[in-house]
């Protein structure tokens, strides 16, 4: 679905929009919405797509909390996110839901490192796989369990210091 915007008087351009997620990533450990005050919750909705981002379908947006990707994401930052497309992930920066904790969902936002061992009959596994932050003065990586429960839920696009929300008109 897409919006228009009048950029100059007489000249409306038509411009994609995105979905606002609720929740927000932690840049740090593993956060959920009970380990957030109130009042930093997001309303779920629909943004613009920020300038100077491509659309894709599916994309998404959510607010960063934390220091650990710092100098590249600030704490407050609007993290713009496409659905996870599968294949390498290797070094890319991910948005990581732990589902280990049965209704509870945790996210974190980290550069995806992994390493696999090739078996002899042509498959692989995970031999380790960790997440690891970008201000590794301050923070550390997490290691995440081969066989625990987590889904890369996007791969991070960019991210903005403001998004333009919009306001869903519903007709009588």
């Amino acid at each position: 679905m897409a919006e228009f915007v009048n950029r100059d008087p007489g000249r409306a351009q038509l411009r994609p929009r995105i979905e606002i997620k609720p929740f927000r990533v932690a840049c740090g450990e593993f956060i959920s919405t009970s380990d957030v005050e109130r009042q930093e919750l997001k309303t779920a909705g629909f943004a613009l797509v920020p300038d100077g981002i491509r659309f894709r379908k599916g994309m998404f947006a959510v607010q960063a909390r934390g220091t650990s990707m710092q100098p590249r994401i600030d704490d407050g930052d609007w993290c713009i996110f496409v659905p996870d497309p599968g294949g390498t992930r290797n070094y890319r920066l991910v948005l990581v839901e732990d589902r280990n904790k049965s209704g509870v969902e945790r996210y974190t936002l980290k550069k995806y490192r992994s390493k696999i061992d090739q078996r002899s009959d042509g498959t692989w596994v995970h031999s380790e796989i960790a997440l690891w932050p970008l201000n590794v003065f301050e923070h550390a990586p997490i290691h995440l369990d081969a066989l625990g429960n987590y889904d890369i839920r996007g791969w991070f696009v960019d991210r903005v210091r403001q998004i333009s929300r919009i306001d869903e008109y519903r007709f009588e």
